[in-house]
């Protein structure tokens, strides 16, 4: 049985499974270099390391958020 995530505000189907940091931004097409957020319920952020299993749950929002490098924003 599948699940839908957003990513980038785009509906995404996704098996329910673990994905890495890096498939989830392939599939919402993310660059590599940027940093992928999960929006938690409370309304803050978490970043997901390129590594990082995790197992998306219906409804969640993934979107990309810049690197910076002290001070300086890189794109």
């Amino acid at each position: 049985m599948g699940i839908n995530v957003k990513i980038e505000g785009n509906d995404v189907p996704l098996e329910d499974r673990d994905y890495t940091g890096a498939e989830l931004k392939k599939l919402g097409s993310i660059d590599r270099s940027a940093n992928l957020v999960r929006e938690e319920s409370d309304g803050s952020e978490k970043i997901i390391r390129d590594d990082e299993k995790i197992r998306p749950k219906p409804g969640d929002n993934f979107y990309h958020s810049p690197k910076h490098r002290r001070g300086i924003m890189v794109l």
